[in-house]
C-alpha cells in the first residue's frame, strides 16, 4: 500500500534519527570509559578498591546531605500553604527521581524536572504552581552553582601558587555573578513562559495543545511573579541551601580520596568538586555523562598531581554514588 501524507513517519525518523545518536555517544561513552579503566591499570584499581573494603557505602554519606539540602531549597520555592502539605520526604525522593531521568536521558539535565512537578499534584500542588516552584528551584541552583564554580577556579590559581590573579578574578567573576544574577531574575518577571508559548504559537499554529495549555502558561507567569515580589527571603534561603549542598560536595571528594588512603587537602577537594562542574555540563552530550564525565575528571585531577589509578577511582566511585541515589528515585518514580 503507498503511504499517506501525514502518517506520521518524519516523526519516526526523527525519533530513529536521534535514537542511532544516543546509541552511538553512548558507545563512545563506553569506549572511553572501557580505555580509562585499563590505561590506569585494573590491578592498580582492584588495590585501590580494596584499599577500601566494606567501609565503601559511607561514599553515600554526604551526597545524602546534599540531597536534603536541595530538598529544602526546593521546599523553600513553593507557596508557604504548599510547603506544609507536601511532606519533605516526598520532596527528597521526588528530587531524586528527577535528577535520575536528567542523568539517564540525553535531555541537557532538564528532562526530569516536569516529572519533579507532577509527582507533587497527588498533595494538591497544582501542575502550574509546581513547574513555576522547579522554575525557581533551578534558578537558586544555577546561582549557587555558578559562585561554588567561580569560587572553585579562584582556588585552582591559589592552588597553582598565583593568589594575586586569583584575587583579581575573584573580583571580575563576582561582578559577572551579579549580573548574571540580575539578568535571570529580570527576565522570569517578565512573563518567559508566556513569550515562549507565543513563539512555539507562531511556529506551530495548528497544533492544538498549544491552546489547551494557554491559561497554564500564564499561571506559571503569575505565580513567578508573585514570588520574586514576594518571597525574596525564601528565594535567599533556597539558593543557600543549595550552596550548602555544593559544600558537601567537597566533602564527599575528600571522604573518598581518604578512603582510598590518598587524603587531600581542603583546598584541593574545592577545588575538584568546582571544577567538575563544567566537565558535567560537557559531558551532557553523552547520556548521563558515561566515559566523558570520568576521563575529564580523571585528567584534570592527574594536572592537579593525583596519580592516575587514584583518580580513576575517585570518578569511579562518583559514579557508582550516582548510580545508587539514581535506582533509588527511578523506583519511587
Amino acid at each position: 500500500s503507498r503511504r499517506m501524507p501525514g502518517d506520521g513517519s518524519p516523526a519516526r525518523r526523527s525519533r530513529l534519527r536521534s535514537t542511532v545518536r544516543t546509541a552511538l555517544t553512548f558507545a563512545v561513552g563506553v569506549g572511553l570509559l572501557v580505555w580509562l579503566l585499563f590505561h590506569a591499570g585494573l590491578d592498580e584499581l582492584h588495590e585501590q578498591f580494596d584499599t577500601i573494603g566494606w567501609l565503601a557505602p559511607l561514599v553515600t554519606i554526604p551526597y545524602v546531605i546534599v540531597t536534603v539540602c536541595d530538598a529544602l531549597s526546593w521546599r523553600n520555592t513553593l507557596h508557604p500553604e504548599q510547603r506544609a502539605r507536601v511532606p519533605f520526604a516526598t520532596l527528597l525522593f521526588a528530587r531524586m527521581a528527577g535528577e535520575a531521568v536528567n542523568g539517564l536521558t540525553p535531555t541537557a539535565t532538564v528532562g526530569g524536572e516536569p516529572l519533579k512537578a507532577q509527582l507533587l499534584q497527588r498533595y494538591g500542588v497544582p501542575l502550574s504552581d509546581g513547574l513555576a516552584s522547579i522554575v525557581v528551584a533551578k534558578t537558586a541552583l544555577t546561582i549557587a552553582q555558578s559562585l561554588f564554580t567561580a569560587l572553585g577556579f579562584v582556588g585552582l590559581l591559589v592552588v597553582l601558587g598565583r593568589p594575586g590573579l586569583g584575587a583579581v578574578w575573584l573580583v571580575i567573576l563576582l561582578g559577572v555573578l551579579v549580573g548574571f544574577t540580575y539578568l535571570l531574575l529580570h527576565v522570569q518577571q517578565r512573563n518567559p513562559v508566556t513569550a515562549l508559548w507565543g513563539w512555539a504559537r507562531r511556529i506551530f499554529p495548528r497544533v492544538q495543545l498549544l491552546d489547551r495549555i494557554e491559561a497554564g502558561v500564564r499561571a506559571v507567569d503569575e505565580r513567578l511573579l508573585t514570588f520574586y515580589q514576594d518571597e525574596q527571603l525564601a528565594f535567599a534561603s533556597a539558593t543557600t541551601w543549595n550552596f550548602a549542598g555544593w559544600m558537601f560536595g567537597v566533602v564527599e571528594v575528600q571522604l573518598m580520596c581518604t578512603l582510598i588512603d590518598h587524603p587531600i587537602p581542603w583546598l584541593e577537594a574545592f577545588v575538584i568538586e568546582a571544577v567538575a562542574q563544567p566537565i558535567r555540563a560537557v559531558s551532557i552530550v553523552v547520556p548521563g555523562g558515561l566515559g566523558l564525565q570520568e576521563w575529564g575528571g580523571v585528567e584534570f585531577c592527574q594536572y592537579l598531581g593525583m596519580p592516575e589509578p587514584v583518580a580513576t577511582t575517585l570518578w569511579l566511585l562518583k559514579r557508582g554514588r550516582e548510580i545508587v541515589f539514581d535506582v533509588v528515585g527511578l523506583g519511587y518514580w
